[in-house]
């Protein structure tokens, strides 16, 4: 017994480290929550170098210091790094928006920003502001949990080798009547987690989903909670003049709610379990074009340049 729990450990061990890191060029970001000791000698191993990563719970994040965050971020964005890799979300990255946008960085060489969750307004801001590319996917933290399925973290790999051009999420389902009628539907990527979106709202950093595909997603949230969120957006009017929604993996059933809140407005609305905090969080990039496109009864959406 004890033999079998072993080789299957040494397995699980052996494809976590099995994603191959070496020549990218990574800078590691940690604007939000802190990882144990464990985790972070796990991420060290992963990319072969030391890493200077936060330690403690979420609670902690309360009362951590926002403007060392903040230092330590401006010193990424500025280097010459050119991924910077979010080592997880959790909480944080609102106290330290407010710093980020009084500084200019239109004459940096544009990055590529990964993460999600947490980082999502600071995504949204370097893409929208700056043009910088901003992938929603799987953290280092995620990386070394074991948790995302394999196709999750080799597509983003593969994408920064550029080993393909473009991406794809091909389980996407019309939840409401402008999605079956309309095909194709094309617009630049936009989005993220829902309730840091929610915090986005009349900051320097708000979302602009104008003529965008907005990928939505958000863990463990109740329907009620859910729908109180959405109709908040949508009383916001963040959703006029936006191209499409495609929704994510919420951790839970709410495809009644989705589908409800769906039927209500007038643009394509989609369903995906493929990205969002779940077991597949496959990547989008932000500002790329997205077509999405039903062929013989199968919906789906390419992502270029």
């Amino acid at each position: 017994m004890y033999r079998k729990i072993y080789l299957a450990l040494s397995v699980l061990i052996s494809e976590v480290f099995a994603y191959d890191f070496t020549g990218l060029d990574i800078d590691v970001i940690s604007p939000s929550s802190g990882v144990s000791g464990k985790i972070a000698q796990k991420i060290e191993k992963l990319l072969g170098r030391k890493v200077d990563a936060p330690t403690g719970d979420s609670d902690a994040q309360i009362f951590a210091d926002g403007n060392a965050k903040f230092l330590k971020l401006d010193k990424s964005l500025r280097s010459k790094h050119k991924i910077l890799w979010a080592i997880r979300g959790g909480y944080g990255m609102d106290k330290i928006m407010p710093l980020i946008m009084k500084l200019n960085y239109s004459n940096i060489t544009k990055k590529v920003i990964i993460g999600y969750s947490d980082i999502t307004p600071l995504m949204i801001y370097f893409s929208q502001k700056y043009g910088w590319i901003a992938i929603n996917a799987p953290m280092l933290k995620d990386f070394v949990v074991g948790d995302k399925s394999k196709s999750s973290y080799q597509s983003v790999l593969n994408f920064l080798r550029n080993a393909q051009s473009s991406l794809k999420i091909s389980d996407l389902h019309p939840i409401n009547v402008a999605a079956k009628s309309k095909n194709p539907v094309i617009g630049k990527i936009t989005g993220g987690n829902i309730t840091c979106i929610i915090s986005t709202i009349g900051t320097a950093w708000q979302i602009d989903m104008k003529e965008k595909i907005v990928f939505l997603e958000d863990t463990n949230v109740s329907g009620f909670r859910l729908d109180r969120l959405l109709t908040h957006m949508k009383n916001a009017r963040l959703f006029n003049r936006a191209q499409a929604i495609v929704f994510g993996d919420f951790g839970t059933d709410v495809s009644k709610i989705l589908s409800k809140f769906a039927s209500k407005l007038s643009i394509p609305v989609f369903k995906s379990t493929s990205f969002g905090h779940g077991r597949t969080n496959l990547p989008f990039v932000y500002n790329y074009i997205g077509t999405i496109k039903t062929t013989l009864g199968k919906t789906e959406i390419v992502m270029s340049n």
